[in-house]
């Protein structure tokens, strides 16, 4: 159950071009209708394009992650987080200055360092790659689960909310969001092939970054259900640093990630 202050919120969920109508109020009021999927879409999208540079973002981070041996492993950290559109990102997760977990990904490759064993595991963009469970959360996730990136969908033609018990549900993510003005995103969710939810986060506390600029969580709670993860991030100030390019050091792969690679590692850009 929502709060008091929420209980006056409707909610429209995209997912894939799919329009559905959330929480209903108790009592015999009738909900509204569900946000026109292409309207739903540009509201997403609008709040994204106004991200027109590397946005930074520092706070607390805590949360926990299983091991593949079962065991439960929890953290309370400092995090600085970097993203710059559409797939640069950096989150360094840090107690008392010593780096604890790190997430990382830009046009090539993505990775995630974890203390507890020292080493790197690093991905290929774009490749179909089976995380071992040792790493629960891919970082393009977390771009996600923040709301940062814009939604592509292949069409909107014929889509309606009667749609969805015949929607497939590979590669499905759902955003909910405030019928009524202003319209933040509340809550984003990843399903699999079965429709199961391998992802799901909560955002709260939105503010702009500037006056007229993109409007961004304060607070994101996330959890991988499947994965047995867990995160909170309390976010203390965005800030723009277009000074930071996708060609500098807080985007450069790890050389960790090169170790095994057959050729040259491509040139750094």
């Amino acid at each position: 159950m929502r709060s008091p202050e929420g209980w006056g919120r409707w909610w429209a969920a995209v997912g894939l071009g799919l329009a559905l109508c959330g929480c209903h109020q108790a009592g015999p009021v009738r909900p509204l209708d569900p946000i026109p999927t292409r309207e739903a879409v540009g509201i997403v999208n609008a709040n994204a394009a106004k991200i027109t540079g590397t946005l930074r973002a520092s706070g607390s981070v805590d949360g926990y992650f299983t091991a593949s041996n079962g065991r439960r492993r929890s953290y309370h950290v400092d995090g600085t987080l970097f993203y710059l559109a559409p797939c640069y990102f950096r989150f360094d997760l840090k107690s008392l200055g010593e780096r604890q977990i790190l997430f990382g990904s830009n046009e090539d490759y993505f990775w995630v360092y974890n203390k507890e064993d020292g080493s790197y595991y690093c991905g290929h963009q774009g490749r179909d790659e089976e995380l071992p469970t040792e790493v629960p959360v891919r970082p393009e996730q977390l771009i996600e689960a923040l709301a940062l990136a814009p939604i592509h969908v292949l069409s909107l033609e014929g889509v309606d909310a009667n749609s969805v018990a015949q929607g497939r549900f590979q590669d499905r993510k759902e955003y909910r969001i405030d019928r009524d003005s202003p319209q933040f995103i509340r809550r984003v969710l990843f399903r699999d092939a079965e429709g199961v939810v391998t992802m799901q986060s909560s955002l709260d506390d939105y503010r702009p970054l500037f006056p007229g600029g993109p409007v961004l969580p304060g607070s994101m709670i996330a959890d991988w259900p499947t994965a047995r993860a867990h995160m909170r991030f309390r976010v203390d100030k965005w800030t723009l640093v277009n000074q930071v390019l996708p060609g500098g050091p807080q985007f450069a792969t790890p050389a960790e990630c090169f170790a095994n690679e057959p050729t040259d590692p491509p040139p750094r850009k």
